[in-house]
């Protein structure tokens, strides 16, 4: 002990009791205190949640959440970059009888039709182009011998 106050004699000079005590006559009356207890937590009515609100919760928060989005992304985009959305003022007028046309699209099976509209739309990628016999001699000469358009030629 004597080394202890040497090394340190603050720490010496501190009492040896433990800092904490229990009350006098705690354990004395805890059996009627806890009994005191769970009459309180059982008189206590439960409180019923709804059914109804807690499945609409989650439905109520990701609607709230896409309002949110809408209004921060779509709103400041339409106010600010109004040619930025894409825009149309056409409309589609059904055809009638007394359209010229109509007897032909009538009869016509679905792909007969979808066939008639790629081709209109290939046609208008791909002009036609004419090429005169001297380009057509020009191309052949070099890339085909004389023996293979004489073939070509027989069939």
């Amino acid at each position: 002990m004597s080394e202890f106050k040497k090394i340190a004699p603050e720490a010496s000079k501190i009492n040896k009791e433990l800092p904490f005590k229990v009350p006098k006559h705690y354990f004395d009356d805890i059996s009627a205190r806890l009994q005191h207890k769970l009459q309180e937590e059982h008189e206590m009515p439960l409180k019923k949640r709804s059914s109804i609100i807690r499945y609409l919760k989650p439905a109520l928060a990701m609607a709230a959440s896409f309002l949110l989005i809408f209004i921060l992304v779509y709103w400041p985009i339409s106010t600010f970059l109004p040619q930025y959305l894409a825009r149309t003022n056409t409309e589609i007028v059904p055809a009638t009888k007394e359209d010229p046309i109509y007897p032909s699209v009538e009869s016509m099976d679905e792909n007969s039709f979808y066939t008639l509209i790629i081709d209109a739309i290939y046609e208008e990628e791909e002009p036609e182009i004419e090429y005169n016999d001297e380009e057509l001699l020009s191309y052949i000469g070099p890339n085909i011998s004389d023996y293979e358009i004489f073939l070509e030629t027989e069939n």
